[in-house]
């Protein structure tokens, strides 16, 4: 009896199977069947991915701004180098940071948007305490 003809699922291959042990082979090779599985789980997890990564960005740019010293930056100048308030973590309220001032914290570096100057507050965790 003759074996059919199976095609491998990775859809950038599409590669016949023509000898094979079992009738579970799915994939032409392990190449193929994590190349597969990796492009899925990216498809997958895209939000969490660009939202790790927008994260990363922002701290960056507020890092630059901390080894500077700088601790009042406009808000557009922020938006000029890159940061994107798409890519903000949990909102805090304390009153020690600064009266009527929602926080933001990334790692090590705490800032908030002033509404009535349009600039952010950047503190260093370090220096806060």
């Amino acid at each position: 009896m003759k074996k059919p003809v199976k095609i491998c699922k990775n859809p950038d291959c599409g590669v016949e199977i023509v000898d094979y042990k079992s009738s579970k082979r799915e994939y032409c090779s392990d190449y193929c069947r994590n190349h597969h599985g990796h492009k899925r789980r990216c498809e997958e997890n895209f939000e969490f991915i660009a939202q790790k990564k927008g994260l990363a960005n922002n701290y960056k740019i507020l890092k630059r701004y901390i080894d500077a010293g700088v601790v009042r930056e406009d808000f557009d100048k922020l938006l000029k180098f890159g940061f994107d308030p798409k890519y903000l973590p949990q909102k805090y309220i304390d009153r020690t940071f600064s009266p009527n001032i929602a926080f933001h914290i990334i790692k090590d570096i705490i800032f908030g948007l002033d509404p009535v100057t349009n600039q952010v507050i950047i503190n260093s965790v370090n220096n806060e305490k």
